[in-house]
């Protein structure tokens, strides 16, 4: 029986990112995911000490964000990247490629920077389409399309 494209696809990309998620363990000495056990960070949440400052340089927008991956994974980006599950980076129609931008979801208040490295979404309904990576650490989860706040950062000069 042959395996449909869009599995085949979907099952090579989560090999890879499988790996390389191990690969990254081994070289930090993290524990692998789901061996930290109860209690212990999470290990998508970046210490305090090791966050980059951000300072807000454009204006707020609050709409609906989304998720895309499954056979957008590996496909070349707007900026000629592929879009990879290891790099939080998103799709938004009119800021600047390469550009930060801080999503907020405000469904549970976690954020994360992200890289605009494509146009979408195509739904004029949403405001953003975010890499899977960014989506898990939004904790998106099963619900798909979620409320969010966005705001272009760049880095802050660290004295």
């Amino acid at each position: 029986m042959r395996m449909p494209r869009t599995l085949g696809v979907s099952l090579a990309a989560f090999v890879l990112s499988s790996a390389a998620a191990a690969a990254a363990d081994a070289r930090d000495g993290t524990p692998a995911r789901g061996t930290a056990g109860i209690g212990a960070p999470d290990r998508h949440i970046t210490p305090p000490a090791q966050r980059a400052a951000f300072q807000v340089v454009g204006r707020r927008e609050i709409g609906r964000a989304s998720w895309y991956g499954n056979w957008h994974v590996g496909r070349k980006t707007a900026t000629g990247e592929r879009l990879d599950v290891t790099r939080p980076t998103a799709a938004h129609r009119t800021l600047p490629l390469r550009s930060l931008v801080k999503v907020t979801n405000l469904s549970n208040g976690r954020s994360v920077v992200v890289t605009i490295n494509d146009r979408g979404p195509v739904s004029p309904r949403l405001l953003i389409d975010v890499s899977p990576r960014a989506a898990d650490e939004l904790h998106m989860g099963n619900a798909g399309v979620v409320p969010v706040a966005i705001e272009q950062v760049a880095a802050a000069r660290m004295q």
